[in-house]
Formats: structure tokens, C-alpha cells, sequence
């Protein structure tokens, strides 16, 4: 079993489609879909591209995914994180999903489990393993980590949400971020990962002003459009990322004790 990873797509389909011309290159066995999917300037063509995966594909919940969802039922929170998208955000993307794909995104689950070639048993979450929504970063302390996937027995977890490409030791532990397929920081281009029989990080580089262009003429009147089609021309640094999520994450650790 070999498997792609593809996390933080957000909607944007240009580099959907470029990363997929990727994976089907490698040859993988699976592909691992690991949460925040849909959301954004082209939810509905992102949704229907990631349909066409059939069987291969492993769908895994992500914070805006649930919230998705939410939207389009009329009973979207906001979480009250800065670093999260507005009510009236998930509301433009949800008017622009199907039933099916409402369905489809509520009912993913929060954690799953493959056999991978060389890694053995490997564990996927957005998150972490007991929230879709909780920040934990490269530099997290490592009772961070222990706390996060005591519900996981297995060696390797593999996560998202922060958009971010990293591979650490933790605890005894392997835990990678394959980074973002649509939204990357710290880098141009889209991220994933390729497991089996080891891990590789990759990137695949596409026409970022093109698409960030694709992007607005698909969703002129979408909020966040300026920052989202501006962060696919020219991300945002890794040390701008790395300090508005970590804030968070103190947030977010003083609200669970």
C-alpha cells in the first residue's frame, strides 16, 4: 500500500488538478483526502473532482469541512479563533454544494487508519487525533503531542490544518504535515506527501498567478477572496504562519484546562 496525502485544499481546484496529475504519476494505491476540502472560491467543482477519485480516495473530517456542513444546515458557530473563517464565509460555500456533498462532508470521520508499505500502521487526522479544529504545530512542546494522540496507538500520525509541511519526533512518535495543497505557507506551490515505504514531502509547482486569477473570476463576491487568491500568488511566510497559529494554540490550551 502506497498512499498520497492531500490536505487544506480549500477550494482551489487549479491546484487540485495539478497535484492529481502528480499522484497519479506515482502510482499510489490510495489517496488520503485529510480534511478541509471544499471551503472556498470553488466548492463545488472541488467536491466533484475529489468524487471522481472513487474507492482510491480516504476521506478524513476537517474543521471547516464540519462547518461546511453546519452552513448548510443553518447551524453554523463560530468558533471565536482568529485564525478561523467567518460565518459569512461558510455561508457563501455553502450555497454552492449539493445535498450529496452536505451528506458526504458530515459524515467523515475524525480519524482513520491504513497499513502503508514500510510504516506500518499510520493514523490520519486534520487536527489532532481527539480535535479537528486543534492547532499543534512543529514547535509544539512535546506534552503537547502526548495529550493530542493519547486516542491513537499507532507510530505514525499524519495531520493537517496548519498548512505547513513538517516531519517529527514527538514522544516516540512520527507525526507529519503534508502541508496544503491550496492555501501553502512558506513556500509557493502545492504541498503532499507521499507514503510507502517511507515518507516524502513533496510539491508541485503550477501556475500560481493564473489560478489565483481562475479563483476570482470563480468567486468575485466571496469573503476572504483578496486574502485567499492572495496567498496563492504569494504566500504568506512561515514565521507570519507559525506566530498567528501558535497564538492560537496558547488559545486554545488555556480553554481546555
Amino acid at each position: 500500500m502506497r498512499v498520497a496525502v492531500l490536505a487544506d485544499i480549500h477550494g482551489n481546484l487549479p491546484a487540485l488538478d495539478a497535484v492529481l496529475r502528480d499522484v497519479e504519476a506515482a502510482g499510489v494505491d490510495a489517496v488520503v483526502l485529510d480534511g478541509d476540502l471544499a471551503d472556498g472560491p470553488m466548492p463545488g467543482p472541488t467536491l466533484d473532482r475529489l468524487a471522481g477519485l472513487g474507492d482510491r480516495a480516504v476521506w478524513v473530517r476537517g474543521n471547516s469541512d464540519r462547518s461546511l456542513a453546519e452552513a448548510f444546515d443553518g447551524t453554523f458557530q463560530p468558533s471565536g479563533l482568529a485564525t478561523n473563517a467567518s460565518a459569512e464565509y461558510y455561508a457563501w460555500c455553502a450555497a454552492r454544494i449539493t445535498r450529496a456533498g452536505r451528506d458526504l462532508l458530515a459524515g467523515l470521520p475524525l480519524t482513520v487508519s491504513l497499513e502503508v508499505d514500510g510504516l506500518g500502521a499510520v493514523a490520519f487526522c486534520h487536527g489532532t487525533a481527539r480535535d479537528d479544529n486543534e492547532f499543534i504545530l512543529v514547535d509544539s512542546p512535546v506534552e503537547h503531542y502526548q495529550a493530542a494522540f493519547t486516542a491513537v496507538a499507532e507510530p505514525t500520525v499524519v495531520v493537517g490544518h496548519t498548512h505547513m509541511p513538517f516531519d517529527r519526533l514527538a514522544a516516540g512518535r512520527r507525526v507529519v504535515n503534508p502541508g496544503s495543497v491550496g492555501l501553502g505557507y512558506g513556500h509557493p506551490g502545492a504541498s503532499w506527501a507521499l507514503l510507502g515505504p517511507d515518507v516524502v514531502l513533496r510539491r508541485t509547482l503550477y501556475d500560481t498567478d493564473a489560478a489565483a486569477a481562475a479563483l476570482e473570476a470563480a468567486a468575485p463576491d466571496l469573503p476572504d477572496i483578496g486574502f485567499l487568491a492572495g496567498n496563492v500568488r504569494s504566500s504568506a511566510s512561515d514565521a507570519d504562519a507559525l506566530a498567528a497559529f501558535s497564538a492560537t494554540a496558547r488559545q486554545q490550551a488555556a480553554a481546555r484546562r
